[in-house]
């Protein structure tokens, strides 16, 4: 695609639409409808490069035509020089510019120091209970619509897990017909993210936004916004633009992390673990999904998560740390079904050799130690 435009609602500042050949593509702010409030203009025009940027990863055209006045082209340019693309040229449509404004004033808000991005999954639920452990109450900001499935029930199970645990929370609600997917999203997910908890958490006076870690510096190995270069040079431009904010990675590791919540649990006396909506399945699969584990590993799938189909390398990475780690609700758990639990997942990895790309060296040394307990 060599030329993009890129239009802004005349109602909304935080919807965008990308006008295809043959279909239009959509990112939008839907819900706080106050999305913004209190936070600077140049907050806000960097919200709508973002928001650009996650629109244009896909196909990173050359020319891009806007109705608006586009600010921060800079995260353009460095997005397409990371992926080895000449600088996009950034021009208007039209003599007017669509300028829509925010409705209303912020309101005070309670005073929290930290946010943290909240998809109710197991490295979310992670960073919340080791800032409880710490006395430190969060704002947890659910982004619903970021992917394109199951977020009613992400979106559910992130707000009875904050209400159980007495953490605030606050969902914003993305319209997403963007077109970035699988990979594509990569290259901007994780600054879209940390930037809409930080404008969301800034009522609040927060100063620090945790999201997921494992960042690294190699552009054959991490996407654009997985980089620690990206995010060194984001941090400081959140400065810049007077969000008095700092985003920081969290990355908990991978079955220890299990064992580590399992201990915070009878440390602060909540329920965690059977909370995480941590499946891969689309919820009408897993009922087909649980049904081998329901006949083959009885005691298991009784003490599991309603969010768990038990094949998923998601839910195999909770089954494995469980075990390993001797989860209480877990202590009926026969040999036989924790040795049926290692073979099937040896041979589903057989099976299926892609799976091995989404497991951690920790989730192979876990299982082998597993399988050799009597």
């Amino acid at each position: 695609m060599p030329n993009a435009e890129i239009i802004l609602s005349e109602r909304n500042p935080f919807d965008l639409t990308l006008k295809g050949v043959d279909k239009n593509f959509r990112l939008a702010i839907e819900e706080p409808t106050g999305f913004g409030r209190g936070t600077t203009k140049e907050s806000q025009d960097l919200m709508r490069a973002m928001m650009t940027a996650h629109l244009l990863a896909p196909t990173m055209p050359e020319n891009i035509y806007t109705n608006f006045d586009f600010h921060f082209s800079e995260l353009l340019d460095a997005m397409y020089e990371y992926y080895g693309k000449k600088k996009p040229r950034i021009m208007k449509i039209g003599e007017g510019r669509v300028q829509p404004k925010i409705a209303g004033e912020a309101d005070p808000e309670q005073s929290l120091r930290v946010a943290t991005s909240h998809s109710g999954g197991l490295d979310s639920v992670y960073r919340i209970a080791k800032l409880l452990e710490n006395k430190e109450t969060p704002l947890a900001v659910h982004l619903r619509n970021l992917n394109f499935k199951g977020n009613a029930w992400e979106a559910e199970a992130s707000r009875e897990q904050c209400e159980s645990w007495g953490v605030p929370y606050l969902q914003v609600k993305l319209r997403n017909s963007s077109g970035s997917t699988g990979f594509d999203t990569m290259k901007t997910r994780d600054l879209l993210l940390a930037l809409v908890v930080a404008i969301q958490g800034a009522p609040n006076n927060v100063n620090q936004v945790l999201i997921e870690g494992g960042m690294g510096s190699d552009p054959r190995n991490y996407h654009f916004s997985e980089s620690i270069e990206v995010w060194s040079w984001f941090n400081g431009l959140l400065k810049d633009i007077g969000l008095d904010v700092e985003v920081v990675g969290v990355d908990p590791g991978d079955i220890e992390t299990i064992g580590e919540i399992i201990d915070l649990e009878k440390q602060l006396g909540i329920t965690i673990l059977p909370m995480v909506q941590n499946c891969f399945s689309a919820p009408f699969q897993m009922p087909n999904n649980r049904r081998k584990w329901e006949r083959e590993t009885p005691t298991i799938a009784q003490n599991s998560s309603d969010h768990w189909c038990g094949s998923c390398h998601k839910c195999r990475r909770m089954t494995l740390g469980r075990l390993f780690y001797h989860d209480p609700r877990l202590s009926g758990v026969s040999g036989e079904e924790r040795g049926y639990f290692v073979k099937d997942t040896y041979d589903w990895i057989r099976k299926y050799p892609h799976n091995a790309d989404l497991l951690s060296g920790s989730f192979m040394t876990h299982l082998e130690l597993l399988g050799g307990i009597n």
